[in-house]
């Protein structure tokens, strides 16, 4: 079990506080939400959805997910993850 950080992408017209974000993810719902307590992201920041939910991380806070023990991966490991998560659902 572990929680994920992908690559930082700019969204500067996104109108959100922060232009610098990548995703937080991880194996499970809990172990997600244990990672954005200990890195001080507020639980209404959470993006839930049948397979694709995780958090979008500012990424100032990156470095304290990646010090806390998340794994940074590519955006194709992402890709495997949530394609796993949807299988585990029942859905092709």
């Amino acid at each position: 079990m572990a929680c994920y950080v992908d690559t930082v992408r700019s969204y500067p017209n996104a109108g959100l506080r922060f232009t610098e974000y990548c995703h937080l993810l991880a194996d499970t719902r809990d172990e997600l939400h244990a990672m954005a307590d200990r890195v001080g992201l507020p639980r209404r920041h959470f993006q839930d959805h049948l397979w694709r939910w995780h958090y979008d991380l500012p990424e100032h806070l990156r470095t304290l997910a990646v010090a806390a023990g998340a794994h940074e991966v590519t955006m194709h490991e992402v890709g495997a993850l949530l394609k796993r998560r949807k299988s585990q659902i029942g859905i092709a």
